[in-house]
């Protein structure tokens, strides 16, 4: 259970709208800056913000993924942004994303940083968990359904 290690409650924000992908990053960047684990903020929105523009987080399937390895993470670390309207992250599909996973790790970390981003790809190939988790009315309750990903990661 990967995404249930690294990303808390406290790390889940519920209802972006109006957003810009740029803002969402940001956002995402900000629940996780907060607290002695999530590290230097400046330098990991700085290379979160820099991974983006070479290239979109955008995968599909209402999900996007921006993410780095960074000096600015003192370990593997998420977010996660749930948008019920969705927001353009130019994905390969067109189409908006409405669960946004920020997912940062130091600049030294592969395996448990590949694990995450594999384990939120997977997310992708189950219709009905985008649903649930894009419908979840809590944290706690998008907490819960996270803790299902278990098996694909």
């Amino acid at each position: 259970m990967i995404l249930g290690k690294i990303i808390t409650k406290d790390r889940i924000k519920i209802g972006l709208s109006d957003l810009d992908k740029w803002t969402v990053i940001e956002e995402l960047a900000d629940l996780i800056a907060v607290g002695d684990e999530g590290g230097d903020r400046e330098t990991l929105l700085n290379d979160t913000l820099d991974r983006e523009h070479k290239g979109s987080t955008g995968i599909g399937k209402g999900i996007a993924i921006p993410h780095a390895r960074t000096t600015g993470a003192t370990d593997l670390i998420g977010a996660l942004g749930i948008s019920r309207a969705g927001v353009d992250f130019e994905a390969d599909d067109g189409q908006p994303c409405h669960l946004i996973f920020l997912i940062l790790a130091p600049a030294t970390e592969s395996t448990r940083y590949l694990k995450a981003l594999r384990a939120v790809a997977c997310i992708g190939s189950d219709k009905e968990l985008v649903s649930r988790l894009t419908s979840a009315a809590s944290p706690a309750e998008a907490i819960s359904i996270l803790g299902e990903v278990d098996s694909c990661s």
